[in-house]
């Protein structure tokens, strides 16, 4: 008869494999957060969990949970290859300034806020002098 030890150590595993007992967990969800969570996903169906936790004012983690359990996620769009029609490109010369110039409309992007107010971000231009 071999003992455990020498058993374990011969098929160079831990002593602590045969003991361990994985206890299953169980997910508890808000069920006042899932129904504002919900509603506020009605409303917003292109928002991911950070921009609900903004809107809702909660932490994200809570709100991730609940969109992973419930099957809420919102998928990722597939990116196109390419630029799309109207998307400024950039000039063949680099950021030199020699090409032609830029579309205005680059670098400009819009941000939805939570009471249909909109934040402009303009980042600048390479071609045009501050």
């Amino acid at each position: 008869m071999v003992s455990l030890v020498k058993l374990f150590r011969w098929l160079g595993l831990p002593r602590r494999t045969l003991y361990y007992r994985p206890k299953p967990r169980r997910r508890v969800i808000n069920a006042e957060l899932a129904i504002r969570v919900k509603l506020a996903l009605d409303r917003f169906p292109t928002y991911g969990y950070r921009r609900l936790a903004c809107v809702l004012g909660e932490n994200r983690k809570p709100i991730q949970r609940i969109l992973q359990l419930k099957g809420w996620q919102v998928r990722k769009r597939p990116q196109a290859s390419g630029l799309a029609p109207g998307a400024c490109r950039q000039s063949p010369q680099g950021l030199t300034g020699d090409g032609p110039p830029i579309s205005p409309t680059c670098g400009v992007e819009r941000i939805d806020g939570p009471a249909d107010q909109h934040i402009v971000v303009a980042l600048g231009d390479v071609n045009r002098n501050p």
